[in-house]
């Protein structure tokens, strides 16, 4: 008998060439994640997904694609689904309960461990109109899937898996996607391949995830759904993180990011020297002629140091015990 085809499959033999081989189980962890909401809009952007062996993967598809199979399709956008929009328009609200947890329980048999990140847009927007933040450090949406990115090498780290082993995968689509992949190239982790949700059914995963995180979040969840689906994955090992932006000094001081003036203009752009990618950033006087051409002259803001995830929580947590410090007192010398 012929074995089903599993695109989560091809896209692991596909990369990992000669590597692949199921017997090898450090090589074969993958991780998928999607994104809910917009950086240029909303109050919150949320990047989530899972980790788990390629051969979960692949149980996990067959699994997922089963319940979708009675509507004629494989694919699972959340917000449409909810929205009952075709091929969903027949169903019930009692059957779309069912079906969620359908989904979530799937989701919770196949997994390692859930990743999120929850950023508060608002607050990154003070920081970004101070500073110079997201074209040094990060726009939202690399911001986050960095993050969970990190939670990924905390996990790996403790269970001894090497970082390169693992496979990452992002929905494709994304804004600012780019800056993500000069970001994991600097900070020496997998870069990220992306591909639709619609052709890889398990970033539908990190939809399905992110989608319910949003609504929670929104507090756009009356009937509690989201809260029930989100209960039966917390049963489950996860990782859903925010960072605190309330300081809007805080970060941009830890990680020394220039104070944006207000007579310049800033464009970031990812760039190949020597075939590594770069970031730079273009800056230019607003009272002087557009110029969009980078040269030496206006090409940087200076060299921006690797940071991993560890180093940036470790670096806030002194920044907070000072702040506390001298808050509790003031004058020491008194």
């Amino acid at each position: 008998m012929l074995k089903a085809y599993s695109r989560t499959e091809h896209l692991a033999r596909s990369i990992l060439l000669g590597r692949f081989d199921w017997s090898r189980r450090m090589a074969m962890y993958s991780a998928y994640f999607d994104e809910s909401g917009h950086p240029d809009r909303g109050k919150y952007l949320i990047v989530a997904g899972g980790l788990a062996s390629v051969d979960q993967w692949v149980h996990l598809e067959r699994e997922w694609a089963e319940v979708l199979a009675p509507f004629g399709t494989t694919v699972l956008h959340t917000v449409d689904f909810e929205r009952r929009k075709p091929p969903f328009d027949q169903v019930t609200d009692k059957q779309a309960i069912a079906i969620s947890q359908h989904f979530a329980s799937i989701i919770c048999r196949r997994l390692e461990k859930l990743f999120s990140f929850t950023l508060h847009l608002d607050d990154y927007r003070v920081i970004n109109r101070k500073y110079v933040f997201a074209e040094c450090y990060g726009y939202p949406y690399p911001m986050a899937a960095r993050s969970c990115i990190g939670g990924i090498e905390g996990w790996a780290k403790h269970h001894s898996v090497p970082i390169s082993d693992i496979l990452f995968f992002f929905e494709d689509g994304a804004k600012h996607k780019g800056q993500l992949e000069w970001i994991a190239e600097r900070d020496l982790v997998p870069i990220p391949v992306f591909r639709k949700k619609s052709e890889v059914i398990s970033l539908q995963v990190g939809d399905f995830i992110a989608w319910h995180q949003y609504q929670i979040a929104n507090d756009d969840d009356p009937a509690g759904y989201s809260e029930a689906v989100m209960r039966c994955l917390n049963r489950m090992s996860n990782s859903w993180k925010t960072t605190n932006l309330d300081d809007p000094d805080r970060l941009p001081f830890v990680l020394d990011i220039p104070l944006r003036l207000p007579e310049f203009c800033y464009k970031a752009k990812i760039v190949r020297d020597h075939g590594v990618r770069r970031s730079v950033v273009h800056y230019r006087r607003r009272d002087e002629p557009g110029k969009e051409k980078l040269d030496k002259k206006t090409m940087d803001l200076g060299p921006r140091r690797a940071v991993t995830p560890e180093e940036v929580d470790r670096a806030l947590a002194e920044y907070d015990a000072k702040k506390r410090a001298s808050q509790e007192n003031p004058n020491p010398n008194c």
